[in-house]
């Protein structure tokens, strides 16, 4: 009934029936209908917390719920459905505001992995410098920002992972060159420019 008068509301525009909350949440997200993503989730009780423990078990990873606070991770499913609904309509201004908002119970490493992961590499810097310390030289090469890797590296007086970093470029930036000049020896250089 619920998703029966939200497609009234927005006059047949967006089909919510027999939707999750969840996909119903990022239908209203991704469709610049935040307030009511917002409503929707207290109206039920969409819960901020879901506390995940992660396991090996046979070599695969399994995902248990628990209920007390001393987790490995701590997941907020309306943070995550926020995130990847923003990211998919490319409102990456409406992204920031919302990682504005209030701290990110799920930290910003998901933002740059998530950002990284979806090909928005140069959105994904923003949110570098909000990470734990000891990560952003790795998350700056993910997202391809290899001076600001180094710049992270050297005022953690972190030498080791500098030079890491400096073997990941040269091996990049020499693969790179072998591929342009193979493509220059087929004479189809033009396809990388």
């Amino acid at each position: 009934m619920y998703q029966q008068q939200l497609e009234a509301e927005a006059d047949g525009k967006f089909k919510f029936f027999g939707c999750s909350v969840n996909e119903t949440i990022r239908i209203c997200i991704m469709n610049g209908l935040s307030k009511k993503a917002d409503k929707i989730k207290s109206d039920f009780k969409v819960p901020d917390k879901r506390y995940v423990r992660y396991s090996f078990l046979n070599s695969q990873l399994f995902s248990q719920k628990v209920h007390h606070s001393n987790t490995s991770m701590v997941s907020i499913r309306f943070w995550y459905t926020k995130l990847y609904a923003l990211t998919e309509s490319r409102d990456f201004e409406a992204l920031e505001a919302f990682s504005r908002s209030k701290r990110s119970p799920i930290g910003y490493e998901a933002f740059v992995r998530h950002l990284v992961e979806k090909g928005h590499a140069n959105e994904a810097v923003n949110y570098v410098a909000k990470c734990d310390p000891p990560r952003r030289a790795d998350l700056y090469v993910d997202c391809g920002e290899w001076r600001m890797a180094g710049r992270e590296c050297k005022e953690r007086n972190d030498k080791a992972k500098l030079e890491y970093a400096t073997i990941v470029f040269i091996h990049i930036k020499f693969a790179n060159l072998m591929v342009y000049h193979f493509l220059g020896s087929c004479g189809r250089r033009h396809l990388i420019q």
